[in-house]
């Protein structure tokens, strides 16, 4: 037996040796993709059952944050600016 047969045999061992372990981990991605296919069909179907009550909430929470920039203009802007410089800050 040559040094390529050797090599080849070698290959061989290891590859029969790997492929049960393969097998699994193929095995495993392929029931957490089917799992998280599920949980987006049961994300959608929350949604679209609470849709009127996320609506409704963001409805509320503009109407707060307006009310509470009419009541302090200036302490809005200042808040503004500041967040404007944080992103600013994180952007670069």
């Amino acid at each position: 037996m040559n040094m390529t047969e050797t090599m080849a045999d070698t290959a061989d061992t290891a590859a029969a040796k790997a492929k049960p372990v393969l097998d699994r981990i193929s095995s495993m991605a392929t029931d957490a993709a089917d799992k998280a296919y599920a949980m987006k069909g049961q994300a959608k179907d929350y949604l679209i059952e609470h849709a009127d009550q996320l609506s409704a909430k963001q409805k509320e929470m503009v109407d707060e944050a307006s009310k509470y920039i009419s009541a302090n203009p200036l302490k809005a802007i200042g808040i503004a600016v500041l967040a404007a410089l944080v992103v600013g800050r994180l952007m670069k």
